[in-house]
């Protein structure tokens, strides 16, 4: 072999099947007759032909091989000599992975429940946005129609399903099965469940604070798999983060909802209408948004996404003092933006109690307070002597409580031992040689009026997801679980 020639695989450095290979040679002894062949397993130039081979004339340069049918491996090409098996150089042996299957054109869910409505409402549910076209599909359109369900309802062919509620609610929901069929020759159903209930009975609500990390782009069709969490949970407002200043509106406009979103990380995104907005500041990441629900009842929800720096538990991993650490979380900007937070909810309570006030004299609905943020702290309900030792009060979580907010999670789960409720992280499991610190650090909190009835909470990661580097492929697109919880108001 020549010790002045070379021979490199530039690029795709890890090959798919179906991949044309650039290969770069330099040479000290150019021929307008050099070339390069590809050759299989172990086998030399001269023991049968090369599998793909092409002239290299000059002293360096690149050339692309056409390998689409190459499968598996190992392959090693080589730079011969004056079209002979004179070897110059050589690569180090390569193979190709299996092609990803093409995944066909589908619908993001099979079933879904619309928003309940009232007797004698008017139904509307969009259902082409979830039709989902994953990479390597050739463009195309879906047609919607009706394939079976209650009479009054009505399917179009761009997939909206529209009608007007019988005058008496049901016990059940009303149904309606879409078939679909895309212009390439996908097919798919989807059933859609439509509850018609009483404007005065018991409104339940169910709230969800979710981290989109990064608004999804870690995941393989990471937008496809928020859709199908939210609707196959049957969340009816959720608080997000991490939504990129977009994907709280783009979740919205697939799924007809309502949403709030600021220009970064928080974002609302709503079954019911949306008013009376709060937007987010720079010296307060957090948002409020008026939630209107059926019957006159409305919720005042806050949604935050605190500073993460400086985080408690890696402190206290790598050594720092319990004391330490407590100085520096009580110094940190995540701690004053709690006490902003507790302030703004303080001063729009207490401009609203007079209307409130006013509002039960009148036998009508005052609004209901939700926070559900990422707070980016663990609890001090869950830093317990049976949890960690000894006792740890997080000051986040201290002065939340001492604001009269109820963690609802806690609540429903007072033992901390038994129930962790983890929200970070059911990916990341390893923080360099150590263990990733696993703790709560999303909540959904409510002010205890003796009106809104906590039903249930819990912490939610679904599908098991893989740790990373191998999270692309979860059915959970994110790096961190969802807090619940579920009201009746």
């Amino acid at each position: 072999m020549a010790t002045g020639s070379s021979l490199t695989l530039s690029t795709p450095p890890s090959p798919n099947e179906g991949d044309k290979l650039t290969f770069h040679w330099t040479t000290d002894a150019p021929d307008a007759k050099n070339w390069v062949g590809i050759y299989d397993g172990t086998r030399q130039p001269g023991t049968g032909s090369s599998l793909l081979w092409k002239y290299t004339p000059g002293g360096s340069g690149d050339l692309t091989l056409d390998t689409s049918a190459l499968t598996g491996g190992p392959y090693t090409a080589y730079l011969l000599a004056k079209d002979g098996y004179g070897i110059l150089a050589q690569t180090a042996p390569f193979s190709f992975r299996p092609k990803p299957a093409v995944v066909p054109p589908h619908s993001a869910v099979d079933a879904l429940t619309a928003t309940p409505v009232q007797p004698g409402g008017q139904v509307q549910v969009k259902l082409q946005g979830l039709w989902a076209r994953p990479a390597g599909n050739a463009p195309g359109t879906p047609t919607f129609r009706k394939v079976s369900g209650d009479s009054w309802l009505s399917v179009s062919a761009d997939g909206t399903v529209t009608g007007t509620a019988p005058g008496r609610p049901s016990a059940r929901p009303a149904i309606v099965t879409v078939g679909v069929k895309d212009s390439t020759g996908a097919t798919d159903t989807v059933t859609v469940q439509v509850p018609v209930v009483e404007a005065n009975g018991k409104q339940q609500l169910k709230v969800a604070s979710w981290n989109l990390w990064d608004a999804g782009t870690h995941s393989t069709d990471g937008f496809e798999k928020q859709l199908r969490v939210i609707l196959t949970q049957g969340w009816d407002v959720v608080a997000l983060q991490e939504t990129a200043g977009t994907n709280a509106k783009a979740l919205a406009d697939v799924l007809g909802w309502y949403a709030y979103q600021s220009a970064g990380s928080v974002g609302v995104l709503s079954r019911y209408p949306l008013t009376a907005v709060t937007a987010v500041t720079a010296a307060l990441p957090a948002a409020a948004v008026t939630v209107q629900l059926p019957g006159g009842r409305s919720v005042r929800l806050w949604t935050a996404h605190l500073d993460e720096n400086s985080y408690g538990p890696y402190a206290i991993q790598d050594g720092q003092t319990p004391a330490q650490v407590l100085a520096t979380e009580t110094a940190s900007l995540r701690y004053q933006q709690a006490q902003a937070l507790l302030a703004a909810i303080k001063a729009e309570q207490s401009a609203q109690q007079a209307a409130q006030q006013a509002a039960l004299h009148r036998g009508e609905h005052p609004a209901e307070l939700i926070v559900a943020a990422e707070l980016s702290s663990p609890s001090h309900l869950d830093w317990t002597t049976a949890t960690h030792g000894a006792q740890f009060n997080w000051p986040v979580t201290e002065a939340v409580q001492a604001a009269g907010l109820t963690d609802s999670f806690r609540e429903e789960h007072p033992d901390p031992a038994a129930f962790p409720g983890a929200t970070w992280s059911p990916t990341r499991k390893q923080r360099g040689s150590k263990p990733e610190p696993q703790d709560r650090i999303d909540y959904v909190l409510y002010a205890d009026s003796g009106r809104i009835e906590l039903r249930e909470a819990h912490v939610i990661a679904t599908g098991w997801p893989a740790a990373d580097p191998n999270s692309a492929a979860n059915g959970w697109p994110s790096d961190t679980a969802a807090a619940v919880s579920t009201f009746a108001l």
